[in-house]
């Protein structure tokens, strides 16, 4: 079943067809991985994307990827390239499936690791400078992250995060913005926060 979000998107089944010219068509094959459109982070995090400058020479990292689902969107909103980036080896066959679906192979590079190990890999972020970070993780897990995320954003970067459980939210905050980041949107949604930061 076909799933309408945002302005824009409408994620479809590998077996389905869409009827709407009008939408930018996400089309998602089964396998073992987070991130369908129907979970609240996944569909803020879409509706956010939106709203975020994207471009041909956009560099984008989508941690914690998943399923690919933000890593496909931004593609199909223009960016040039986007590494997915996820340490479980099934979300990266997911991830790598779903690209060859929606034909973004030129596109979209999927790893298995961990940010720190990339930095021994053939996706080597030492000294490069991003336009955009997606990561639809948890809270605990992004704290983890204030540290090494804004360094590998361009000035006037972006960074979207979602998965933020309340109780993280003013920790997250603090710490994004006392490392350099602006806050631009904080979006409370039923049990989870979204937040786009620029820095």
């Amino acid at each position: 079943m076909s799933i309408i979000i945002g302005k824009r998107f409408i994620i479809l089944r590998a077996s389905e067809s869409s009827d709407s010219s009008e939408r930018i068509p996400i089309i998602l094959g089964p396998g073992k991985a987070f991130g369908c459109g129907e979970h609240e982070t996944t569909r803020s995090c879409l509706e956010e994307l939106e709203n975020i400058p994207i471009s041909a020479h956009s560099r984008i990292l989508d941690l914690g990827c998943g399923t690919g689902i933000l890593s496909i969107a931004a593609a199909k909103l223009g960016a040039g390239s986007v590494i997915a980036l996820d340490p479980d080896p099934e979300a990266i066959k997911t991830t790598a499936k779903n690209i060859n679906l929606n034909r973004l192979k030129k596109a979209i590079f999927p790893f298995q690791g961990e940010l720190r190990t990339m930095k021994t890999s053939s996706f080597n972020l030492t000294g490069v400078r991003l336009d955009l970070i997606l990561a639809n993780l948890y809270g605990d897990i992004l704290l983890g992250l204030i540290a090494d995320l804004p360094s590998l954003l361009k000035p006037e970067g972006y960074l979207l995060l979602s998965g933020i459980q309340f109780e993280y939210v003013f920790e997250i905050k603090t710490g994004f913005i006392h490392a350099g980041c602006k806050l631009l949107k904080a979006r409370f949604l039923d049990e989870y926060c979204t937040m786009v930061f620029q820095r």
